[in-house]
């Protein structure tokens, strides 16, 4: 099973599955993604399976789950005649931003799994909530951005605060041991990716010798670790380039590139693009 790593940024998007419409694929062909995002699901209608390859969770009406990104994951099985659920995500970047974000990186990229069954007025909220923030994101508008992020946010804090004691989806499923090692040496990089940091750096901040961690790594991550190090401060320098009118050599800085041309170099093979090119086509400051 191969898995690719996607670039979604601050998002909100809706899937709707229908039989009649020969949209009903169970996509167990498909292959597993992982991403530098959180993520949280709602199902409107119907019923969907998160895949993360060593574990599932089936998920009906009303049912609201999150989980960090970076664990390879799929969406299968959806349930005849029709399956309609939404998915908000945030980068990680943005979350170090939270006043709350240590207490949501630990948990969630410690591969623990939040999970609440919703109904009646809940579920409308829910419902109506995941609309307004795709409609929010897609308007373009600074201002609308920053509400999802934030309503987006306090959605997930309150998800938090349900799972704290009940409905929750520990980490004691199998693998769970290479899941918290490379849980460990992501959130060290969460913390120190703007400085010279390298493989060496993350390998004695998680005490195992560089060979054990990169395997493991790349085994629950589907990519190196220095390339994940590198889509990092790329995520971050997206996030400067779109909020700021920072020069992009501040940026270069800011995101810890040590150059402009590994900057240069990191949008190029991602975005085909130049970081300018970039914060003009994400309506930043010119």
């Amino acid at each position: 099973m191969t898995t690719q790593f996607d670039d979604f940024g601050l998002s909100a998007f809706t899937f709707v599955h229908e039989a009649d419409s020969g949209r009903m694929d169970d996509f167990r062909y498909a292959p597993t993604h992982t991403h530098l995002e959180l993520e949280i699901h709602y199902v409107e209608a119907g019923a969907v399976t998160i895949d993360w390859t060593d574990r599932e969770e089936r998920m009906r009406e009303g049912d609201v789950l999150a989980f960090w990104g970076g664990l390879p994951h799929r969406d299968v099985d959806p349930e005849p005649p029709t399956t309609v659920y939404h998915v908000a995500q945030v980068p990680i970047v943005n979350v170090l931003t939270w006043v709350a974000s240590a207490e949501v990186l630990n948990r969630l990229l410690g591969g623990e799994i939040l999970r609440r069954a919703q109904s009646g007025d809940d579920a409308m909220a829910d419902r109506l909530a995941f609309t307004r923030w795709k409609t929010d994101l897609a308007a373009g508008d600074p201002r609308l951005r920053t509400a999802a992020e934030v309503e987006i946010q306090a959605r997930l804090l309150r998800l938090m605060h349900q799972t704290a004691t009940s409905d929750r989806t520990t980490r004691h499923q199998p693998g769970a041991a290479t899941r918290e090692l490379v849980a460990r040496a992501i959130t060290y990089i969460t913390r120190h990716f703007v400085e010279p940091i390298t493989v060496e750096h993350v390998a004695r901040a998680v005490d195992r010798h560089h060979d054990h961690l990169m395997a493991s790594f790349r085994q629950v991550c589907g990519l190196t670790l220095w390339e994940y190090v590198t889509r990092l401060r790329l995520s971050e320098a997206q996030r400067l380039l779109a909020a700021t009118d920072l020069p992009i050599l501040a940026v270069c800085h800011r995101s810890g590139f040590s150059s402009t041309s590994r900057l240069y170099e990191a949008f190029h093979r991602y975005h085909g693009m130049t970081p300018a090119v970039y914060r003009k086509r994400a309506g930043g400051p010119a």
